[in-house]
């Protein structure tokens, strides 16, 4: 697994967790809502817009709750780019701030920062902040810093702490057989053959699951056999050199090495067994190469210099045209076919344009090329050299889309002049603040009928339309003779005026404190309408000044952009170049190292030439 996906892989797991509870494994709660935004992009690894996001979020101050955590995603973010400067600035400034960090954010800037540290080759000042990490309670961290300290230790030369650190972690699941691994090749490097044997057997032995454990197990068995093989102990590492399967990346180096535990003990005619099986695959590796200077080299011993003649010069034969191969390689990278090709490729998907096209058809010596680019140290640069390439296609297109943003401000001062004088007319009217006089006024006439308490004031229309025609009709009764015929009809009179006001006194009370109710309920709107009315008039009278400046805001964001795309095809011709350097380093490699197998192939010949005219009995 590529280191930046290995980085960030522990990242997303470890930022899951909140403080003292990773050994739980809860995802914490997002308390901003930009913060959750970032936390999107990134877990759908789009991690330019997720940077570019949360560098935009802290700019802005939006997130509260979260400050040390999006730092530290920062930090992360920027080292999976191979920003190791800004990177450890990021975290060191965590570590130096003011505020108290907690224990897990202190712990996981500590990883980083030793992280960094073993990516520069920094090993004494790797250890000395490994040591500042505690205990954490999740395993799977807990593995992970156990492998991490083995490899600082081991680049130190310390193999035996390696070996202890590996062999005192435990193994969470699906980690076991890394730890057992990086165990038994610091017990073997430490000098500790049967221990490292032991704890690589049990490695080499165990059923896998997978196609990537089992290629872990069949590493296991050929290192043990090479270990085995360097110790003089052939017997056993022929054993465990047979348990690489045929079908795995390791079978070239196992038949290699299960020839030459062979010849260690003496038997040239089963060493062919493997050699000549290695003759007839197609792999271009070091392994098959050498296998051709074995193969006659095991006849030779057999005295059979007819075959071994033969098959020098098939090898001889062999060596030349790769050779011819490699010159052409060389001279595809040299001419910039391969950067082309990279190029070409950068519209692919993430997992990288050698899954599209593995084999370079049509390019010369193209599985040379496939061997060198599928290398960890090309792989890195050539994520930089496409890093870089989207940047470049990215601000073409902000510089494309530029004049949108004077589109936008020209459509919004169109919108305003429209719409303006409409508004300025209603603003005019002063519709707000009448509305807010009328319920004043109503307000003041409930507050005197609280004080007064008239019930008539509160009346229906129909009960004040009864009142009326009640009264009238006394004023009338009044005006006649005083006789007992026209008093009935005054005394009834008055009896019903009597319990009409009864029953208006009666409602009274109920009828105020709805009309107070009613009034209460409306004061909120119109204040908000009074405000609104200002807020409208303030924004009008200002609006006109938010057109101003942006024509010189994108005007500097375009000389921004003409400024850095410059600075960036410079990076990424020196990227470019360094990738081709790469290339042509490994592929001058592999030249010497066919030269120096033609020109033994040809010693060798020119000896068994020698001895077949001589009839002698020394052997190449």
């Amino acid at each position: 697994m590529p280191l930046r996906t290995l980085q960030l892989l522990l990242l997303s797991a470890w930022l899951t967790t909140t403080p003292g509870q990773a050994a739980r494994d809860k995802p914490q709660q997002v308390q901003d809502l930009h913060y959750g935004e970032v936390l999107f992009h990134f877990y759908q690894e789009d991690y330019f817009t997720a940077i570019s996001h949360l560098m935009v979020a802290q700019h802005q101050d939006v997130l509260q709750h979260h400050r040390d955590e999006s730092e530290l995603l920062l930090g992360g973010l920027q080292l999976s780019y191979g920003m190791l400067d800004q990177a450890e600035q990021q975290f060191g400034a965590l570590l130096n701030t003011e505020t108290k960090t907690d224990a897990e954010l202190h712990d996981r800037v500590w990883y980083y920062l030793t992280k960094i540290n073993y990516q520069r080759g920094k090993y004494e000042k790797a250890h000395k902040t490994l040591v500042e990490i505690n205990d954490p309670g999740d395993k799977r961290i807990r593995a992970e810093l156990a492998v991490l300290d083995a490899n600082i230790n081991m680049a130190l030369g310390n193999n035996e702490a390696a070996a202890e650190a590996l062999k005192e972690a435990r193994a969470p699941e699906g980690w076991e057989e890394y730890l057992l691994i990086n165990r038994g090749i610091a017990e073997l490097r430490a000098g500790n053959i049967e221990q490292g044997r032991k704890t690589l057997d049990k490695l080499g032995k165990d059923r896998a699951a997978n196609e990537e454990l089992r290629a872990l197990r069949d590493r296991a068995n050929l290192g043990l056999g090479y270990e085995l093989l360097r110790a003089g102990d052939a017997e056993q590492a022929r054993k465990y050199l047979n348990r690489v399967r045929l079908q795995g990346p390791f079978m070239q180096s196992a038949l290699l090495g299960a020839g030459w535990s062979d010849v260690e003990r003496g038997d040239y005619q089963q060493a062919l067994t493997p050699w000549l099986h290695l003759l007839k695959t197609s792999s271009h590796q070091p392994a098959t190469h050498e296998a051709r200077l074995a193969v006659p080299y095991a006849f030779g011993q057999l005295g059979d210099q007819a075959r071994s003649v033969y098959y020098y010069e098939q090898a001889i034969d062999y060596f030349e045209k790769e050779q011819q191969l490699l010159e052409s390689a060389i001279q595809t990278t040299e001419n910039g076919t391969m950067l082309s090709l990279l190029s070409q490729a950068e519209t692919g998907t993430s997992g990288g344009w050698l899954q599209q096209n593995p084999t370079l058809k049509g390019v010369p010596s193209g599985h040379y090329l496939v061997d060198v680019l599928s290398g960890h140290n090309f792989q890195e640069s050539l994520k930089d050299y496409r890093d870089l390439g989207y940047l470049t296609e990215l601000l073409n297109d902000w510089l494309d889309n530029i004049d949108i943003y004077y589109d936008m401000v020209d459509t919004r001062r169109q919108a305003y002049e429209v719409r303006a004088p409409a508004v300025r007319k209603r603003l005019e009217n002063q519709e707000a603040i009448a509305l807010q006089e009328r319920w004043q006024y109503y307000r003041d006439l409930v507050t005197t009928e609280r004080s007064e308490g008239n019930p008539l004031n509160l009346a229906t229309g129909k009960e004040k339309q009864q009142w009326k025609t009640l009264k009238a009709a006394g004023e009338k009764l009044a005006a006649l003779p005083d006789e007992p015929r026209y008093r009935l009809m005054k005394a009834k009179a008055q009896w019903l005026q009597g319990v009409l006001y009864w029953q208006i006194q009666a409602d009274y009370k109920s009828r105020l404190w709805e009309i107070e109710k009613q009034l209460a309920e409306l004061q909120t709107p119109v204040e908000e309408s009074v405000r609104m009315h200002q807020q409208v008039e303030t924004a009008l009278g200002s609006i006109q000044d938010g057109f101003t400046g942006y024509d010189e805001r994108i005007e500097a964001l375009r000389s921004r952009i003409l400024g850095l795309l410059p600075a960036i095809d410079a990076a990424r011709g020196n990227a470019s170049g360094h990738l081709q350097q790469l290339a042509l380093d490994e592929l001058e490699v592999r030249k010497q190292r066919l030269i120096s197998y033609r020109n033994q192939a040809r010693y060798a010949l020119a000896r068994s030439y020698d001895q077949l005219a001589t009839g002698g009995d020394d052997q190449p």
